[in-house]
C-alpha cells in the first residue's frame, strides 16, 4: 500500500509538472505576444500608404490578432482576412481598377481602427514610371496629374499613365453602371444611368527654360543669264531691192516700177547693242543686235525671333500688294497678300538642352507675266517656294534647309524658213533669245534656351546709342572736316 500510494503521488507530481509545462509553452507566450502587440501598436509595424497595380495581389501582415477590418470604395480594391492557427494571418490585398481607398484594421483589444491607404495603379504603370514621371492619382473617374517632371518625356509618360487610369476608370465604371441598369431594369422601369466620361486634370510642369530665341539667317542667290541676237538685212543694187527683218523690224515699205524704194526698219531686238553698216556705194546696209547679259543678285535677312515653348513666331521680310476684290452691288474691296521671304517657327522643348523645332520656310515674288486683270486693274501673279519640316536640335546647335531651287530656261528662235535651216548662212535670217533664270534660297537656323535679364540688370546699348554722341562737340566736325573723328556732327564713327 506504501508503495502504491507512493506511485500515485509521483504520478500526480509528473502531471502537475506537465500541466504547468504546457501553461509555461503556450499560454506565456500568447500573453506576452498580446502584451507586446498592445506595446508595439499597428503603425510602427505595417507602412500608411500600400501602393499595388490592378490584378496585382499583396499580403498584409500585421503582426497581430484583428478583430474585423473594412475596405472603403470595395470597386477599387477588395481585401481578404487570412485565417491561421493563431488568428494572426494578415490580410490579402488585391487591386481591382485604379483609384484610391482607405482601408481600417481594428486590432483585438484596441478600439480605435488603424488607418491604411491604398493606392491601385493601372498595370502598365510599373513600364511607364520612372525617375522623373509625376505623380498621377486617381479619385474616382478623374485622374489629376501634379508634379515638376525634368523633361518633356518625362511629362509625357505622366500623360500616357493617366490616360490609360482614366480609360481604366472608365471602363470599371461602365462595368458597376451596367450591373445597376440591369439590377433597376429587373425591379421596373428598365431606366439606367450611362458612366460618365473620366476627366484627366493637368497640374504639372516641365522644370526647363521655356524661352526659345531662334536666329535665322535666310540667304537667296539668284543668278540670270540673258542671250539675244537678231539681224536686219538690206541690199539695192541697179532697181533691185532684197533684205531680210526680224519679227517687227519692219514698220514701212513703199516702192514701184518707177518710183524709187523705200524701207523704214527698227532695231531687231530694241534692248540689245547693235552694230550698223552701211555702205552708199554698194547699197548695203545691216543692223546687227546683240546681247548677253549676267545678273547676280544675294538677298541677306537675319532675324531673331523669341518664342515661347509650343508657341509660333514669324517674320517677313517682303511687302504686300494690293488686290480688287469684286463685291455684291458693283462694289470693290482690297485684299492685301503678302509676298517675300519668310519664315514661321515654332518650338518646344523637350529637356533642358533639347529642343524640337518646326519651321516652315516660304520665298513668294511677284509674276507680271502672269497677271491677270480685275475691273481695269492688272494684278501680278505670285509664285512661292515653301517647306515644311521638323528637327530636334540641342541648345545653340544649327541646321540648313537648303535645296530650295527655282530654275527658268526660256529659248525662242525666230527664223525664216529654209534659209534660217541653212549652216552659217542661216544666221543671218534668223533671231535668238535664250533666258535662264536660277534661284536658290538657304536658311540657316540656330535656337538658344534663353532667360530674361534679372530686375534692375543693366541693359546692353543699342548700336544707334553707342555711335549717337550726347552734347557732343558739333563745331569740331563742323569746323574740323576730314580731320575731324566724327561721322557728323553728334555721331561718333
Amino acid at each position: 500500500m506504501a508503495n502504491q500510494a507512493a506511485i500515485v503521488k509521483r504520478s500526480a507530481a509528473l502531471l502537475i509538472a506537465a500541466c504547468c509545462l504546457a501553461l509555461f509553452l503556450y499560454g506565456l507566450p500568447d500573453a506576452a505576444c498580446a502584451a507586446g502587440d498592445r506595446a508595439r501598436p499597428l503603425e510602427s509595424r505595417a507602412p500608411s500608404t500600400i501602393a499595388l497595380s490592378v490584378g496585382e495581389q499583396r499580403q498584409i501582415e500585421p503582426g497581430t490578432r484583428l478583430a474585423r477590418v473594412a475596405v472603403a470604395d470595395p470597386a477599387v480594391a477588395d481585401v481578404l482576412v487570412i485565417r491561421d492557427g493563431d488568428g494572426r494571418g494578415g490580410i490579402l490585398a488585391i487591386g481591382k481598377a485604379p483609384g484610391r481607398t482607405s482601408l481600417l484594421l481594428w486590432e483585438q483589444g484596441r478600439p480605435a481602427p488603424r488607418t491604411l491607404t491604398l493606392v491601385v495603379q493601372p498595370a502598365a504603370a510599373a513600364a511607364l514610371a520612372g525617375n522623373g514621371v509625376p505623380n498621377v492619382e486617381t479619385y474616382g473617374q478623374d485622374v489629376v496629374v501634379s508634379g515638376d517632371a525634368p523633361t518633356m518625356e518625362a511629362h509625357q509618360r505622366g500623360r500616357d499613365l493617366a490616360r490609360l487610369a482614366a480609360n481604366a476608370g472608365s471602363r470599371a465604371s461602365a462595368r458597376h453602371g451596367d450591373a445597376r441598369t440591369a439590377q433597376s431594369g429587373l425591379a421596373g422601369g428598365g431606366k439606367g444611368e450611362s458612366a460618365d466620361s473620366s476627366t484627366i486634370v493637368d497640374e504639372s510642369s516641365v522644370a526647363t527654360r521655356s524661352v526659345v530665341q531662334v536666329d535665322v539667317r535666310v540667304v537667296e542667290f539668284s543668278r540670270t543669264v540673258l542671250k539675244q541676237a537678231g539681224l536686219n538685212l538690206f541690199k539695192q543694187s541697179n532697181g533691185f531691192s532684197f533684205g531680210t527683218f526680224a519679227p517687227s523690224g519692219l514698220n514701212s515699205v513703199s516702192g514701184g516700177g518707177t518710183s524709187s524704194f523705200q524701207v523704214t526698219s527698227t532695231a531687231p531686238i530694241a534692248s540689245a547693242f547693235n552694230l550698223v553698216l552701211n555702205s552708199a556705194g554698194r547699197g548695203l546696209f545691216a543692223d546687227l543686235s546683240l546681247m548677253e547679259s549676267n545678273n547676280l543678285a544675294r538677298v541677306l535677312a537675319e532675324p531673331t525671333l523669341v518664342a515661347l515653348s509650343g508657341q509660333s513666331a514669324s517674320f517677313l521680310a517682303g511687302g504686300e500688294i494690293p488686290v480688287p476684290v469684286p463685291q455684291a452691288l458693283g462694289t470693290t474691296s482690297i485684299d492685301y497678300k503678302p509676298y517675300g521671304v519668310g519664315l514661321t517657327l515654332t518650338p518646344t522643348v523637350l529637356s533642358a538642352q533639347r529642343i524640337a523645332l518646326k519651321v516652315a520656310p516660304e520665298a513668294s515674288q511677284l509674276d507680271f507675266q502672269n497677271a491677270v486683270t480685275i475691273n481695269g486693274v492688272s494684278v501680278p501673279a505670285i509664285t512661292t517656294r515653301r517647306a515644311d519640316t521638323t528637327v530636334e536640335l540641342g541648345d545653340g546647335e544649327s541646321f540648313v534647309i537648303g535645296g530650295l531651287i527655282d530654275r527658268e530656261t526660256m529659248s525662242n528662235v525666230n527664223k525664216v524658213p529654209l534659209l534660217g535651216d541653212l549652216p552659217i548662212i542661216g544666221a543671218f535670217f534668223k533671231q535668238l533669245n535664250y533666258q535662264q533664270n536660277d534661284k536658290e534660297l538657304v536658311i540657316v537656323v540656330t535656337p538658344h534656351l534663353v532667360s530674361p535679364l534679372a530686375k534692375d540688370a543693366a541693359l546692353p546699348a543699342t548700336p544707334g546709342e553707342r555711335s549717337e554722341q550726347r552734347d557732343g562737340a558739333v563745331w569740331r566736325s563742323y569746323l574740323g572736316g576730314a580731320l575731324s573723328r566724327d561721322a557728323g556732327p553728334g555721331f561718333s564713327r
